[in-house]
């Protein structure tokens, strides 16, 4: 019984993961943290061979999850983030907040020290830094060719394992987001096959350096990555709602958001 809610749970964590490659804004490696996968994944990722059987359990419902996710809500995201954009930011700040106490717990296993306190704040700026990117001329890219589309793939790689940073917001700062977007969306394989080229390399050397981080400078690391979880959130805020019913509807998604942080981290 309980291998089928391991699975279950994993589904429905990789449908959560979907969301960070599709809503601009949203990390999927604070998802991982808040959800308790981070490590598992990342450890995975960097050392593929060692227990193998065990990471294809994790990844085929992972991979199950998210693919259902960006079938299924892409659009209902899109009409969200259109229709009632502040609502639904609301919700997933709700979302990470549920999972700042786990992740602060894990930070203070070992101890605080000057060393903490530093990385908490270089992960806190660095977020802060990388979010304020202007973007990049597409003229730029294509100058390129093939080269820029494998390096494209590869900052989506690499960024997909960095709690904090949102891929499709680092997208958007580059201003190649569209295009990759509606690239997945046509099928089209003259930009997808050569951004696949760069996405591996970029997804294993990160996760290979994050897992080399975790096994030295345990507590450090997860201080500056609760320094980027801050920044993030600190970067993606929206405002302030306007009026009574908009008031309403991000204070009832911003607690819908944190009763489900909730359950998946009791569930850690």
């Amino acid at each position: 019984m309980s291998k089928e809610r391991g699975f279950w749970y994993n589904v429905g964590s990789g449908f959560l993961l979907g969301l960070a490659m599709i809503v601009p804004g949203v990390s999927g490696g604070v998802l991982a943290m808040v959800l308790g996968l981070y490590e598992p994944i990342v450890a995975a990722i960097a050392k593929p061979l060692e227990n193998w059987r065990r990471h294809l359990k994790l990844f085929i419902p992972l991979g199950l999850g998210a693919a259902a996710c960006v079938l299924l809500l892409s659009r209902v995201l899109q009409f969200l983030f259109a229709r009632y954009p502040l609502p639904t930011v609301y919700f997933f700040f709700g979302l990470v907040l549920a999972g700042l106490p786990s992740v602060f717990r894990l930070a203070n296993a070992q101890g605080f020290g000057v060393s903490h306190g530093l990385s908490l704040l270089l992960g806190f700026a660095l977020l802060l830094v990388v979010s304020g990117l202007p973007a990049a001329e597409g003229s730029r890219w294509a100058q390129l060719g093939l080269f820029g589309q494998a390096i494209k793939g590869g900052i989506v790689g690499a960024s997909m394992v960095v709690p904090g940073l949102s891929v499709s917001m680092l997208l958007l700062a580059l201003g190649i987001y569209e295009e990759l977007l509606g690239a997945v969306a046509q099928l089209d394989l003259a930009i997808l096959l050569p951004a696949a080229l760069g996405f591996v390399p970029g997804l294993v050397l990160v996760s290979k350096a994050m897992n080399w981080l975790f096994e030295r400078k345990y507590g450090q690391i997860y201080y500056a990555i609760l320094g980027l979880m801050l920044g993030s959130l600190a970067a993606a805020f929206p405002g302030v709602p306007r009026w009574g019913l908009e008031w309403m509807l991000c204070l009832l998604l911003f607690a819908c958001g944190v009763w489900i942080g909730s359950l998946f981290s009791r569930s850690n």
